[in-house]
């Protein structure tokens, strides 16, 4: 470091690189010494920060934004759609039909954390929710209205990972709607095979809230409406019980004609 008294008794500092190592906005503000003010506002290290020189603070880059949904998992790209999209194998989605690009399904939910699921492009036909009663041990029951259930795919999850305990390779025999979405290849993108999920109560009522647009954007692509069907959801109910959505009305219900061993309408959702 070099001082120099001026004439005017101003005093100039001259800093050599090679001895200071400050980020540029230390050289602002000088006479600063707090690391949050000057903008590290990271407790711990990350790739391609900067540590603060006067403390254990750092500035770290922005996350990059995705540029494409990851298929099968929440990557928050979801922000960037809108209920009733349609959503492509690319994982981009689109309010219209997109050439050159393939549909694998129309988006139904997006919560509150950018997550999405969207509905299969077909039904798989009607099965049993269940062949036994079993209240499943990782499973919520909902004992009233599950139209705050969203969890599809840990509910589906949960219903596979206890049948693959209990029943091995048999136990798509006693979970059968649940095995068929895992088990569901679309033709269109077979690597997600086993991350399709049976919806949830909420996921279900958000199909029947908004089931005219969603409709529109099935119509486009000529695939499947929503129909009229009785659907099973992925929302337990008791061991006897699982909750069933009236896509024609919207209604839940689960008595005396919805045990889990009666056959109902499946068609599965795919998170994004």
């Amino acid at each position: 470091m070099r001082v120099i008294l001026s004439a005017g008794k101003r005093i100039y500092f001259t800093l050599l690189a090679s001895s200071f190592m400050f980020p540029i906005q230390a050289f602002a503000q000088c006479a600063e010494t707090d690391c949050n003010t000057l903008g590290y506002d990271s407790t711990t290290s990350c790739d391609n920060g900067i540590k603060c020189p006067f403390g254990e603070y750092w500035a770290c880059p922005e996350p990059a934004e995705p540029e494409a949904a990851v298929l099968g998992q929440c990557t928050g790209y979801a922000k960037n759609c809108k209920i009733a999209d349609i959503l492509y194998t690319d994982g981009t989605c689109s309010t219209d039909v997109v050439s050159g690009k393939t549909p694998i399904g129309v988006v139904v939910y997006i919560g509150s954390d950018n997550c999405g699921q969207a509905l299969a492009l077909e039904g798989l036909g009607n099965f049993a929710w269940s062949t036994e009663y079993v209240d499943i041990p990782d499973l919520p029951n909902y004992t009233s209205l599950p139209t705050n259930d969203f969890d599809s795919c840990k509910n589906t999850k949960a219903v596979i990972d206890y049948s693959s305990k209990q029943y091995g390779d048999h136990a798509s025999e006693y979970y059968p709607a649940f095995w068929a979405v895992y088990n569901y290849t679309p033709s269109s993108m077979l690597e997600t095979k086993g991350k399709w999920c049976l919806p949830s109560g909420g996921v279900l009522n958000s199909i029947y809230q908004n089931k005219t647009t969603i409709d529109q954007s099935l119509t486009k692509i000529n695939k499947t409406n929503v129909g009229s069907d009785w659907w099973w959801s992925s929302s337990e109910n008791l061991n006897t019980h699982a909750w069933n959505w009236y896509a024609s009305s919207g209604d839940f219900n689960y008595g005396s004609n919805y045990y889990k061993l009666n056959y109902y309408y499946v068609r599965p959702v795919l998170a994004f």
